[in-house]
């Protein structure tokens, strides 16, 4: 149905060249099936794309008339840049984060706008993500986050407290932490500092908001040596503002850094098994 009653909102998206057009197109259908349709969708361009990209988002920018306007960046700038200059083209105070090759369940923009209607000062609204592979009906594993206030400030000095493609925000509380920043793989969690630092109110659902593509080349991405640096700069901004200690500061940066340096094929274990919750009966 068309958003009448509730908050207007916009989808924010970022596609680049080397992604994949079917699922790009998985992706926008999951919008435009939603039990409550965005006002606008803003796709943004990071760089060339392949004419099969191009022709996918032609097909839904027709389909979504004049609500779905698509910002062409001349060269790829990364998610973090993307994703800040996207933000300027948004005409609502409430932005839906999705990523393009994920896919969301019907009513997750419902559910989350009943969530700011009777909770109207929350500045972050997130939720749960289960994982899959090839098919959507193959779920691998889920990423579970805390829901309280309190359980998502405590989170935040150990892991990142918010599945990023699930999260609706309001855009004045994003541009007055400093909006998205390019952080290596880290441009959400940076931002969740930022917002957290300055003591906003924020909660995530318990219901899983989208289904969230995986492949196992993710877990050599984790391991890339590029991620020590925004990492440990995220560790130092959270000491700066209180959010941990030293003590965890330390212990957390050991963590990050022996995750970054294991082989992939035992960061896998740990991820499947410790951390996003895989069903061994399925392997």
């Amino acid at each position: 149905m068309k958003n009448k009653s509730y908050p207007p909102f916009s989808v924010l998206m970022s596609v680049y060249k080397n992604e994949k057009a079917q699922y790009l197109d998985a992706s926008l259908k999951s919008i435009e099936d939603q039990s409550i349709i965005p006002n606008e969708i803003v796709l943004v361009e990071d760089g060339p794309l392949t004419k099969d990209l191009y022709r996918v988002i032609d097909t839904h920018k027709n389909k979504f008339s004049e609500n779905f306007k698509v910002v062409a960046l001349n060269k790829n700038q990364g998610l973090g840049n993307a994703l800040r200059i996207g933000t300027k083209y948004v005409s609502t105070n409430w932005i839906a984060r999705m990523d393009t090759d994920d896919i969301a369940v019907p009513n997750r923009f419902e559910l989350q706008l009943k969530e700011i209607e009777q909770n109207p000062e929350l500045a972050v609204v997130g939720g749960q993500v289960d994982e899959f592979e090839g098919s959507i009906n193959n779920i691998v594993g889920k990423r579970t986050v805390p829901c309280s206030q309190a359980d998502i400030y405590k989170f935040v000095k150990w892991r990142n407290p918010f599945n990023h493609p699930t999260v609706l925000i309001n855009k004045t509380v994003l541009e007055k932490a400093g909006g998205y920043e390019n952080k290596g793989k880290l441009e959400d969690y940076f931002l969740w500092a930022k917002i957290l630092a300055k003591g906003y109110p924020v909660i995530n659902l318990s219901q899983v908001l989208v289904h969230m593509r995986v492949d196992s080349g993710m877990y050599d991405r984790r391991g890339e040596l590029k991620n020590l640096k925004p990492i440990l700069e995220l560790k130092k901004y959270l000491l700066d503002n209180n959010i941990i200690n030293k003590k965890e500061m330390i212990f957390s940066s050991f963590l990050n850094i022996t995750n970054i340096l294991i082989p992939a094929s035992l960061r896998k274990l740990i991820y499947q098994y410790a951390l996003h919750q895989v069903d061994a009966r399925k392997k």
